[in-house]
């Protein structure tokens, strides 16, 4: 996994050369990171999440979800588990384990399902309630539309609510503010 996301981190580069400075965590992370630590729930150095936003077309609204730990709305992700063989495989089984959704388009930048539209790097905070210390997460983001904003089923273990955003209240979320430009690009 390590040599897949240093190839697709450069080939994201090349697209996105102002986002040099961005990505040095990751970069300096990709340096010394073995495989079974990218992967590692329990590395609190960092390790890799994917996920997506979910386009409604007949709405033109966007699915988040209310998660639980964090207390804030997002869109589905989660873990990469060592078994995923890309982040895109990884984003896909989150996306249908907190959603149920299958009814799934991506679009791609360059024609490149694997490349994803957003690399992201986080800190999550201190977990309280499962005592977990700050740590960093790399995150791949991938877009993809579904029809309609029905069929939305969340795993509510890890969700107590979900709703439809207008890409406006997506635009004013800081947390997603410099994503939008692409996805705007994407769903036009």
């Amino acid at each position: 996994m390590k040599e897949k996301l240093i190839d697709l981190l450069k080939t994201y580069l090349e697209l996105f050369p102002e986002e040099q400075e961005r990505q040095q965590i990751l970069l300096k992370y990709l340096e010394t990171a073995t495989d079974e630590e990218l992967t590692d729930w329990n590395n609190f150095n960092g390790h890799l999440v994917a996920g997506g936003f979910i386009y409604a077309i007949s709405e033109k609204k966007f699915l988040v979800l209310y998660h639980k730990d964090l207390k804030m709305y997002l869109y589905p992700g989660g873990h990469i588990d060592k078994d995923d063989k890309t982040t895109l495989e990884a984003a896909l089984r989150e996306i249908k384990e907190e959603t149920s959704l299958e009814d799934l388009t991506q679009l791609t930048l360059e024609n490149d399902p694997l490349l994803p539209i957003d690399i992201d790097t986080h800190i999550i905070p201190y977990n309280e309630y499962r005592n977990l210390p700050e740590h960093y997460h790399f995150e791949t983001r991938y877009l993809f539309t579904t029809p309609t904003t029905e069929n939305v089923s969340i795993d509510e273990n890890e969700s107590s609510t979900y709703k439809w955003i207008d890409i406006n209240e997506l635009e004013q979320d800081p947390n997603y503010g410099k994503i939008v430009s692409k996805i705007k690009r994407l769903i036009k």
